[in-house]
């Protein structure tokens, strides 16, 4: 759990349940924080949260609100704190019952905001608050910067590299349009035969494999936990694709844009707010490879093209996604989320009888004591660990096993957590996905 230094005399202390300290979500609670000095925010994982309520006790109930980017551990704070949830997408696996009874909801793009306000959820009730992205880190490379990447990753200095970033385990039914993605690489290596993939993010080792073995030459980053090495791989890139079929963000796509290359995206997401089509990028339509290859092609053979696409994208994300400005939303959504809260309270607020509460948990002073604190972080490798070993990435998996292990290595709760981990995806004995292949594992060199 991460707590931000006090700047402001009076700030709102916010909770920020994630799904991981180490992915996208993760990151937005932690650069909202950074941007905005009204906020005291702690960030911690849903799965933090859960294994430390049942070793130490219920929270303190310390917080102004608590903002669930994910919501599977909703249910103990409602009706105890203002709350607030995070719509980033609607598909077969989402459950709307916390968008309707939380006291705000924050959606991420128009296309979402309008939808909840289609299926009974009111405009006044929501807030968008959109991703934003470091610009500073996420930039436009030298050309002597593109070429040491290229090196570093082993990748042809000649060679069009089309990008691609997601996470395997988020690839449920296809949904960010690997099949179309695959497709559209074997359509375009017909007219290109120096074509190179860099792939961002863990668990795509079987495509990876795939994509090698049409003589194409591939990459796969697995996963790095700072945002300045993730920077290093896309300043590697020519263009960018976004081949999903449903989209909250999608991040990467900010990044894309934010370093200056040329994105391809279906109309998804942020993709439809931030990208003119022919102006600063394209929009292709779901599941048409063929279009994703003509585009690229385009831009492969047309340099002012690519130059000016590069360009306007870079200048669209300084114009409308800088960190500040979502920082800015989000005093009007916390703001709604207790003002609702206090309006449809029945009982005394928390705060005014916080001494019984916590007779019930922990007390303030027990939860920042060292050892809970230190147990903190520890549940945020062990989640990391969690997250690598079921997508098969057994080198990261390691590296967030031992740093569990180097907060408390006589601890034998944590031994137990790692240890019933690696039992149960024994157990599963079986791939997730086509895509899972545990004998495959292209790593870059070591970061620069």
């Amino acid at each position: 759990m991460k707590k931000q230094p006090e700047t402001d005399p009076h700030p709102v202390k916010v909770l920020f349940i994630v799904d991981s300290l180490y992915w996208v979500i993760g990151n937005f609670a932690n650069q909202i924080s950074k941007n905005n000095p009204s906020i005291q925010a702690f960030t911690c994982s849903q799965f933090a949260i859960r294994k430390t309520v049942k070793r130490f006790g219920a929270l303190p109930l310390i917080f102004d609100v608590v903002h669930f980017l994910r919501t599977k551990t909703i249910q103990g704070f409602w009706g105890k704190l203002p709350t607030v949830t995070t719509f980033h997408h609607l598909d077969p696996a989402t459950d709307l019952t916390p968008f309707h009874q939380s006291d705000a909801v924050m959606t991420v793009s128009n296309q979402w905001h309008q939808h909840l306000a289609k299926i009974g959820i009111p405009e006044s009730h929501q807030t968008l608050v959109p991703f934003g992205v470091d610009t500073n880190t996420f930039h436009p490379p030298r050309d002597k910067d593109r070429s040491k990447m290229r090196k570093a990753f082993n990748l042809p200095n000649d060679a069009l590299v089309v990008g691609f970033s997601s996470r395997r385990i988020s690839n449920v039914d296809d949904r960010k349009g690997v099949t179309c993605f695959l497709q559209a690489l074997k359509i375009l290596h017909q007219h290109v035969p120096n074509l190179a993939t860099l792939i961002i993010g863990p668990g795509w080792q079987t495509l990876a494999k795939e994509i090698r073995q049409q003589n194409i030459s591939c990459v796969q980053a697995p996963y790095e936990i700072t945002h300045e090495q993730i920077a290093k791989y896309y300043q590697a890139m020519d263009l960018f694709w976004v081949t999903s079929k449903v989209e909250g963000g999608p991040v990467p796509l900010l990044e894309a844009m934010a370093t200056g290359l040329p994105c391809i995206s279906t109309p998804v997401g942020a993709a439809l707010d931030l990208i003119n089509d022919t102006e600063n990028g394209f929009i292709a339509t779901f599941d048409a490879p063929e279009q994703f290859a003509s585009h690229s092609l385009q831009i492969a053979h047309d340099q002012p093209l690519r130059n000016r696409l590069g360009q306007e994208a870079r200048k669209t994300i300084l114009e409308k996604r800088q960190w500040t400005l979502a920082a800015e939303k989000l005093q009007e959504l916390y703001g709604l989320a207790i003002s609702n809260f206090h309006h449809n309270s029945t009982q005394p607020l928390p705060h005014n009888n916080q001494k019984g509460l916590e007779a019930k948990g922990m007390t303030v002073e027990r939860f920042y004591s060292h050892k809970v604190q230190r147990w903190i972080q520890a549940c945020e490798h062990i989640n990391g660990f969690r997250m690598m070993v079921e997508m098969k990435e057994w080198k990261v998996a390691s590296q967030f096993g031992f740093r569990a292990l180097y907060t408390n290595p006589f601890d034998t709760n944590l031994w137990k957590e790692l240890i019933s981990i690696i039992v149960k995806n024994r157990k599963l004995g079986h791939p997730q996905s086509k895509y899972d292949d545990p004998h495959t594992l292209l790593t870059p060199k070591q970061p620069l």
